[in-house]
């Protein structure tokens, strides 16, 4: 078995410590870190999503293969010294205000941010000011907006509606998500429905291909 095997055997596993170990031995070996993500981290993550698509493995096992692919790209990132690694585009995400539910938001940033987004998180309970100014901050195109209690829906609509109402110099799309959102709700605020954390990466990376 190849040292990148073992490193994607390691992330589908979700164990953080052996993938940061075996990500270090093959940096100091003088492996490209790029191939490590590409060829190593990355494809683990691919396996563990077929399995979830397959009813195999569940949300937990996602969490923790996505974590295990942090600990990777911590060491990667430590090897690249003045270099960066590209990313496919900036994201903005946050929990509406007046809900402090952080688990499913965590999950959509790390399948995210293993994927090559930046992610900028500005947490829970955030207002509609602060999706707006970090929008225009960051140059991010896409904000991704949850919920997960049925009685902070009109919170969700009222900042859907601020930043459709609110002027950027680039385009933006809104993203809505949570345990009560539906694809309804969205299409009615003006915003893309994602069911799920994998479906909110797949419409990210839509969204961006598609981007001018």
């Amino acid at each position: 078995m190849s040292q990148l095997e073992e490193i994607t055997q390691a992330v589908v596993a979700g164990d953080e410590e052996k993938v940061s170990e075996l990500c270090q031995t093959m940096l100091q070996q003088g492996f490209d870190p790029v191939g490590i993500i590409g060829q190593g981290l990355l494809p683990g993550m691919d396996r563990v999503e077929s399995d979830y698509r397959s009813g195999i493995k569940y949300i937990p096992e996602i969490l923790m293969a996505a974590r295990a692919i942090a600990k990777g790209m911590d060491q990667v990132e430590r090897h690249l010294g003045d270099a960066q690694i590209p990313k496919l585009g900036k994201v903005v995400i946050g929990t509406v205000k007046g809900d402090i539910h952080d688990i499913g938001k965590q999950l959509v940033k790390v399948l995210l941010e293993s994927a090559g987004f930046e992610v900028i998180d500005l947490g829970t309970n955030v207002a509609k000011e602060e999706f707006i100014e970090a929008m225009r901050r960051t140059q991010a195109s896409v904000v991704l907006i949850s919920a997960m209690l049925t009685t902070m829906m009109a919170n969700m609509k009222d900042v859907v509606e601020a930043i459709h109402q609110a002027s950027f110099d680039h385009p933006v799309t809104v993203m809505v998500g949570g345990n009560p959102v539906t694809s309804e709700f969205a299409q009615e605020i003006h915003a893309v429905f994602s069911d799920s954390a994998i479906e909110a990466r797949e419409n990210v990376k839509k969204i961006m291909r598609e981007a001018p």
